[in-house]
């Protein structure tokens, strides 16, 4: 069945649909794979022409009603419907979490003091606990309305979702005001996600203050099974999206008719992340035995040798891009050799020269303070000052022939990887 648009309907028939509550509730799942079940629902609504019977879009009836002043009374009937679909075709309504949108630009003139939602719930007999209402905050001109909206419906056990998240008009500095629940992560940030370091930053970036704050992240509009995969790896706690399940009429089987595909992801999810460790094994065991080699060479030499030799013993390991040598106190003992330089990136990046002062760099500390008991040291990966290009360190202490103790640090770029986001996760970030 096609869905009309603004343009194929009128004010009157919008009219005539609110007075007979022409709206039809579709749900859709809300999964904790790792949990490996249904946590919840969506509700959306559609409208339903009163002529030809045709569905109408949310946003299109939205459209409508905004033109015609009655914004607040189609939310409520959007709502009202939701509420009483699932109340009727859930068998367990308050053992899962219902998460509807709540037009939020009505809350600049809304009387909040109505708790129209709440007795609702009341009289369906639903926990306002399990009720999840998602908030677009960006549609918010009024902050003390919006705050004092939160607060009060808070106070009166409904969960909190901010929604859309990363599509480019959040304003995270309401996220104190709010204090959401649930972060809901826009599809425009989780498309693509495994082919796009920047936008797996962010989304980390997301996980990372969730989890500082108590929120929950939910990754919505997961379409493929990377999509899926990567959303899961990154840290996202709940997923919604067409490759795990569509929005659908509901039916009194339809809550276990959602959880079909469970089972298949969790399956390809442990597969994957097993994989994902057997490669940062055995890579670990490629750097620590070429570090082992480096060190082996060069232990044979002075200091003052070490600093003629080292390009020479470093040619013969291609997958440093660079080493260079630290005496006990931090500082650079040697020149640092590097790699073919035309890759690397200009600007503020350059070769760090004898003398520079590494004492605050974690591969230099976790081996220099006693109390951490090491020999080698593996980075998290990080911008390279020296090159620009995305790298770890690998330090190892050893001794010159003179017995002098040093570090030896060599810098990887693990270009073999298919993108610069995979790094962050094979190597621990």
């Amino acid at each position: 069945m096609s869905v009309l648009s603004a343009a194929d309907f009128s004010e009157v028939e919008l009219k005539t649909i609110l007075d007979r509550e022409l709206v039809e509730a579709h749900f859709q799942p809300i999964f904790s794979v790792r949990e490996k079940k249904v946590i919840g629902f969506e509700g959306l609504s559609r409208g339903i022409h009163p002529q030809s019977g045709s569905l109408i879009s949310p946003l299109a009836l939205l459209k409508t009603a905004k033109e015609a002043n009655l914004t607040l009374e189609l939310d409520r009937l959007f709502r009202k419907k939701v509420l009483e679909a699932f109340k009727a075709c859930c068998p367990e309504p308050n053992e899962l979490l219902l998460s509807m949108n709540f037009e939020t630009s009505i809350i600049d003139f809304l009387e909040v003091g109505t708790l129209n939602l709440l007795h609702m719930c009341r009289q369906l007999n639903i926990d306002p606990s399990t009720v999840v209402i998602e908030i677009l905050e960006s549609k918010v001109k009024n902050v003390e309305a919006l705050g004092r909206f939160v607060r009060i419906y808070r106070d009166h056990g409904f969960l909190i979702a901010l929604d859309d998240v990363g599509k480019g008009h959040s304003n995270l500095d309401r996220i104190p005001l709010i204090q959401p629940d649930i972060l809901k992560i826009d599809r425009n940030l989780v498309m693509n996600l495994q082919e796009d370091h920047h936008r797996r930053e962010v989304f980390k970036s997301l996980v990372r203050l969730c989890q500082n704050i108590g929120a929950l992240v939910l990754a919505e509009g997961v379409e493929t099974e990377e999509e899926t995969m990567e959303s899961m790896e990154l840290g996202a706690d709940l997923l919604q999206g067409y490759y795990l399940g569509k929005p659908q009429k509901p039916t009194r089987d339809f809550v276990s008719q959602g959880s079909g595909p469970i089972d298949l992801v969790a399956e390809k999810f442990r597969k994957r992340m097993l994989d994902k460790f057997n490669i940062r094994k055995m890579q670990h065991e490629r750097y620590s035995l070429m570090v082992e080699e480096i060190a082996r060479e060069l232990s044979a030499l002075s200091l003052a040798e070490m600093n003629d030799k080292l390009a020479a013993v470093h040619s013969g390991h291609p997958i440093a891009e660079a080493v260079y040598i630290l005496d006990a106190d931090g500082r650079q003992a040697t020149s640092l050799s590097c790699k073919d330089s035309s890759r690397h990136r200009k600007g503020i990046f350059r070769l760090p020269p004898k003398g520079t002062d590494y004492s605050m760099r974690d591969y230099y500390f976790h081996l220099a303070e006693p109390r951490f008991e090491r020999d080698s040291f593996t980075s998290e990966p990080y911008i390279s000052p020296a090159t620009g290009l995305f790298c770890l360190t690998i330090s190892s202490r050893f001794k010159d022939r003179d017995g002098a103790s040093l570090i030896l640090c060599v810098d990887v770029v693990p270009t073999y990887l298919k993108n610069m986001g995979r790094l962050m996760t094979l190597f621990g970030g």
